[in-house]
């Protein structure tokens, strides 16, 4: 688990602490760069939305992969994971990550939000097509 503060600055913190864990686990490629990706616009979306603190943690178990992201501070709108209100590159994260994960799950907890997303990934030393 890594915690900080909920900045956009800090996001790439979060996603080499990511790939880092990822790496030790034997992740092929393809899925740490998915998970990297997903753990990226989770922490990006927090920063930007959420409160002042973020925690962020990833666990493995067997092939599942969670990645659960809680952001501390006042419960505003919930993320929405389709559309945008604007056209530009935002507002997109939450479909991104919508698409690659096998789950999401968003909350309201008592002082933010939960982001958890979870996925399947290829056994160690197996090797991406």
């Amino acid at each position: 688990m890594i915690a900080l503060l909920a900045e956009e600055r800090q996001v790439r913190m979060v996603r080499r602490f990511a790939a880092a864990h990822l790496s030790c686990w034997g992740l092929t490629e393809q899925d740490r760069d998915c998970v990297v990706l997903i753990v990226g616009e989770l922490a990006g979306n927090a920063a930007r939305h959420g409160g002042t603190d973020m925690t962020v943690s990833l666990s493995l178990t067997d092939r599942d992969l969670c990645i659960d992201v809680v952001d501390t501070g006042p419960s505003g709108r919930p993320p929405r994971a389709h559309g945008s209100e604007a056209e530009d590159e935002h507002g997109r994260g939450l479909g991104i990550v919508d698409h690659l994960a096998s789950w999401t799950d968003f909350r309201a907890e008592r002082d933010g939000w939960r982001s958890r997303a979870g996925l399947r990934v290829a056994p160690a030393g197996s090797t991406a097509a």
